[in-house]
Order: structure tokens, then C-alpha cells, then sequence
């Protein structure tokens, strides 16, 4: 059996060790390779979500789509879709805001972002997700609840 190490070697064990943990959470959490004037990520934690992306409001007349839209843009619901027309009232960098309004009802979802909590909002069984915002402009998913 080793003897036992003394205070001052238990005290350079315990700093060598501390240096390697150091040495390593730093290299293994280095996202920017050496590079520390470049902030941008060196990979996407998502795919791009614009492909199958139209620009045509009325593709989501039945409630399914994915749409790029612009502030003050009006996507009107077929009969089908238990939703009134959904105006698109402001995108900025806080998030989109958006607004149901129809005969005698008006619902708003405001700061609507790619990164809140579960991500969808609910109207009365369609769900409204913003996937991306762009300068001015936003992709929506607009899906029957559920799916």
C-alpha cells in the first residue's frame, strides 16, 4: 500500500486537477475555434425551416402551411377552418404579433417568437407557430392542432 501524501502533495494533486478540468470544459466548450473576434456559431441547432415556404396567403385557406408573410399581411381561412382571418399587426425582433378577427371576435398573439416556451399558439383547434424571423419579414406554420 502507497503511503499516505502529505498536505503540500494533496494540495498539488488537488491544483493539477483543477487545471486539467479547467483545460478541459474550456477546449470542449469552444465553439468559436481560437477565433474570438467571430460570435457566430459554427453550426445551426435547426435546420432551416423555410423549405416548403410559399409566399401565397391563400395556399393556407384549409389551414395547412408554412407562409412567409410581412406586417400588415391578411391570410384568410376557408369555410373548413374554425379561425377568422389572421392579420399579421407587426414583426420586429421581439417577436410577431398577430391577430384573429372576424364577426364579432378578436383574439391577438403578440411577441410571437422562434424560441418561446412550447413554441405554439392555439385558436380554436388551429395552431400558430412563428419559425423564423427575417428583418421584416416572418415564417409562420400555420397546422390543425395536433399535427
Amino acid at each position: 500500500m502507497p503511503p499516505n501524501p502529505t498536505p503540500e502533495r494533496r494540495r498539488r494533486l488537488a491544483c493539477l486537477v483543477a487545471a486539467c478540468l479547467t483545460t478541459l470544459l474550456t477546449t470542449a466548450c469552444d465553439t468559436t475555434n481560437g477565433d474570438a473576434q467571430d460570435p457566430k456559431p459554427r453550426w445551426s441547432p435547426t435546420p432551416s425551416p423555410t423549405y416548403g415556404t410559399t409566399k401565397d396567403l391563400r395556399t393556407c385557406e384549409d389551414g395547412d402551411c408554412t407562409v412567409e408573410v410581412r406586417e400588415g399581411d391578411v391570410i384568410p381561412f376557408g369555410e373548413n377552418v374554425r379561425a377568422p382571418d389572421l392579420t399579421i399587426d407587426a414583426i420586429g425582433p421581439t417577436g410577431v404579433d398577430l391577430r384573429l378577427s372576424g364577426e364579432g371576435t378578436t383574439s391577438t398573439f403578440s411577441g410571437q417568437s422562434p424560441d418561446q416556451g412550447g413554441g405554439v399558439s392555439t385558436y380554436n383547434g388551429t395552431d400558430f407557430r412563428v419559425l423564423e424571423i427575417r428583418d421584416d419579414t416572418a415564417v409562420l406554420s400555420i397546422k390543425p392542432n395536433g399535427l
